[in-house]
Formats: C-alpha cells, sequence, structure tokens
C-alpha cells in the first residue's frame, strides 16, 4: 500500500453496535461461493470526478455484485446505505488503518471506544468485515518494496518483537470486534511474505499461527505470487479465516514497465501468474464468499475493471 493509498483511506467514526458474530468465514450463510465484488481503491480518480452515487451505478451495471471501500469521501453511513440500495450493491468490506481499531503501536494498547466507533460507523451502512491492508501493520526497518523480488530479508530484533505485540493486540481487538458484530483482519502485501523472524518464519505465517480463527485473513493473492509464494497453500493452512480475497494479477516490482493490471493477464516479464483454476478448487473449498477485484492501473477509468470482470465471469464466477 503506498502512500497515495494510505491518503485515500478514510477514518471510521460514531457510535457502538451490539449483534453477534462468530468466526471470519461465513458473512451470509445463505450467500453462494465466489460472487464478484470492486476494491474501489480501484478506481478513485473516477470517483473524483464521476461522483460515488453514479460510479456505483456504473459498477453495478458491469455486473458487480459488491464494493470494498477504501475511504469514504465524507458521506455519511446514510448517504452510503442509500447509494448502495440504489444501485442495488452490497457493502462486503472497507479498508482501514489499524488506529481505527484503537490499536496504539507505541503503547501495545487496544482503545475499545476507538473500535466501538468504527464498528458502529461501518454496521450503519451495511458493512461487518473491517481489513487494515498494511497501515499500522509495519514492523520498524522493513520496506514496502520488500519481496517484489521474490527475495527474503530477516526481520530486526525491533521488527520481529513488533510483529509479535501486533499479534496480541488482533487477538485482542477482533474478540472486541465479535462482541460488536463486526470482524477484522488484515491484507498482504509482499513485506509480510518476505520479512522473516528469527527462526526463518515468515511474518505471514507467524501472524495467522498466533492469532485466533476471529483475526480473518483478506489475502491478495497477486501480491502473494509477486512474493514467490503459492497463494493457495494459504487456505489449507489457515482454513475457515478468509470470507474475502483480493483478485489480482503479478505485475508489480521491478522490471514491469507494461502492465494493464487486468486479470488473466500477469504483466511481469517471465514472470508467472496466479493459477486461477487451482486458486478457484482451494477457495471454494474453503467457502470463500466474496473475490474482490483490485487493479493497480488505470484508475480514471474503467479499462482494467471491466476486463477482469469478464475474465472471472468466464471462469464461472458470476
Amino acid at each position: 500500500m503506498d502512500t497515495t493509498r494510505r491518503g485515500f483511506i478514510g477514518a471510521a467514526a460514531a457510535g457502538f453496535g451490539f449483534a453477534a458474530a462468530g468466526g471470519c468465514r461465513h458473512l451470509c450463510r445463505s450467500c453462494r461461493p465466489g460472487k464478484v465484488a470492486l476494491q474501489l481503491y480501484s478506481i478513485r480518480q473516477y470517483i473524483d470526478k464521476a461522483g460515488m452515487a453514479k460510479t456505483l451505478e456504473e459498477v453495478a451495471k458491469i455486473g458487480y455484485e459488491g464494493v470494498e471501500f477504501a475511504g469514504y469521501r465524507n458521506h455519511s453511513p446514510a448517504e452510503l446505505r442509500k447509494m448502495l440500495d440504489d444501485s442495488g450493491l452490497a457493502a462486503v468490506g472497507t479498508h482501514v488503518d489499524n488506529k481505527e481499531f484503537g490499536f496504539d503501536t507505541r503503547n501495545w494498547t487496544v482503545d475499545p471506544e476507538v473500535l466501538k466507533r468504527t464498528c458502529e460507523f461501518n454496521l450503519s451502512y451495511g458493512n461487518s468485515l473491517i481489513i487494515c491492508p498494511g497501515g499500522g501493520n509495519m514492523p520498524p526497518s522493513a520496506s514496502w518494496s520488500a519481496g517484489m523480488d521474490g527475495g527474503k530479508k530477516p526481520l530486526s530484533a525491533a521488527g520481529a518483537d513488533f510483529v509479535k505485540r501486533l499479534c496480541d493486540l488482533y487477538n485482542k481487538g477482533a474478540g472486541l470486534a465479535k462482541t460488536m458484530g463486526c470482524k477484522i483482519g488484515i491484507h498482504n502485501h509482499t513485506v509480510e511474505h518476505a520479512m522473516l523472524m528469527p527462526d526463518g518464519v515468515s511474518y505471514w505465517d507467524y501472524f495467522f499461527t498466533n492469532t485466533s480463527r476471529d483475526v480473518c485473513m483478506e489475502q491478495d493473492v497477486g501480491w502473494t505470487v509477486c512474493a514467490g509464494v503459492d497463494p493457495v497453500e494459504q487456505y489449507a493452512k489457515y482454513p475457515g479465516r478468509s470470507p474475502s480475497l483480493h483478485a489480482k494479477e503479478n505485475g508489480m516490482g521491478p522490471g514491469v514497465k507494461e502492465f494493464d493490471a487486468i486479470l488473466g493477464r500477469p504483466g511481469r516479464p517471465g514472470g508467472k501468474g496466479v493459477d486461477w483454476d487451482s486458486l478457484f478448487k482451494a477457495t471454494d473449498a474453503d467457502g470463500v464468499e466474496w473475490y474482490i477485484v483490485e487493479c493497480e492501473r488505470h484508475s480514471d477509468s474503467f479499462k482494467a475493471i471491466v476486463p477482469s470482470f469478464e475474465f472471472l465471469k468466464s471462469k464461472g464466477r458470476v
């Protein structure tokens, strides 16, 4: 997640909801698995021009069934709910900095009141899945570019201690969020797979081995492949923790000059793309409910999100 994306993500606000929620899987027990949604970060510049309401209507016309937010453009929960209802789209998640979970990574505490406000804001417009895509999860001395070349690097002692303490925050935060009717979790880039704990275990594997099943996993399969890791394996290793995944191609990192970020068209020269057929088998078996398309190019148009939707449709996901 680059600085532009961090700036795009808006803070949630206000109140507290009390609906009970259990585990990460099955946001909707009656829903079929593998529906297709769009991460709105993909078309952030288009939203700047067209506005949120018009954009949601057009996204629905493409065939998408849901959206994941990454900022709210100063819209209230009531406004967001109306726009979603008018377009017929479901709210399938949102991305926030982990400060919105009430996390303080200096004092290693969780503020329940902050988490209450975040949960109520989301529940008010119909969302219960709140994911941190890196903001506040980065260990000291780690870099966003770590692992883009498939390489691995050891964490510093301070970095390893950070990851251990972060697990404690997520365990506590997820337990609190559950009582409020929400689920929280993390989303990966390459760094989580590339940075190694002192025993050689990756940040990602340590995190999901040492957090409860209430801490959700939103895997970005494009970034996982970019890091040289098999995304299919993650669902066998950490079953039942993935209400959603990010559908993305492996096209980022050194040596990538021309890449349209369209699913089914890997952009890394000489590199491999996502093995979608194997992935679908694993995610269907695991009960992943939403494939959330995220495109890292063409944020001012639908140039990437339309053919990406059509690719998933050709694979029977729609």
